[in-house]
């Protein structure tokens, strides 16, 4: 009797098993699509309000570029950003730096994080 009673309380947990993980997937699921719904409302909202630009920094445009310690640099051009690339000599870590050339064609190279705003001239 008591080997009859176990097999029967295990069928049960299986079953009992496979209800906890359906809700826990049916919870997943609920949460990412409510996630997905919310952000497009979101984006919906903003768009209506303050449209996003798409425009961007261009090469061959001149630039009045400020930084976050006040220093400026008037009527340059940016070139682009460097990487460092394995085995090359990066100055103090500093990977991604902006590359910007002045009016006597000398490079300037800034760290990304140091530049306040860049103004179009």
């Amino acid at each position: 009797m008591n080997t009859t009673s176990n097999c029967v309380t295990g069928t049960h947990m299986s079953e009992v098993w496979a209800v906890i993980v359906s809700i826990a997937l049916f919870m997943i699921i609920y949460a990412y699509i409510t996630a997905k719904i919310k952000e497009r409302k979101r984006k919906k909202a903003r768009a209506q309000s303050l449209p996003f630009v798409e425009d961007n920094v261009r090469l061959g445009v001149k630039y009045n570029v400020f930084l976050n310690d006040g220093r400026k640099f008037l009527n340059v051009e940016l070139l682009g950003s460097s990487s460092v690339e394995e085995g090359q000599f990066s100055f103090a870590g500093w990977e991604g730096m902006l590359v910007l050339k002045q009016a006597n064609h000398k490079r300037i190279f800034l760290k990304q994080s140091s530049v306040r705003y860049i103004e179009e001239i």
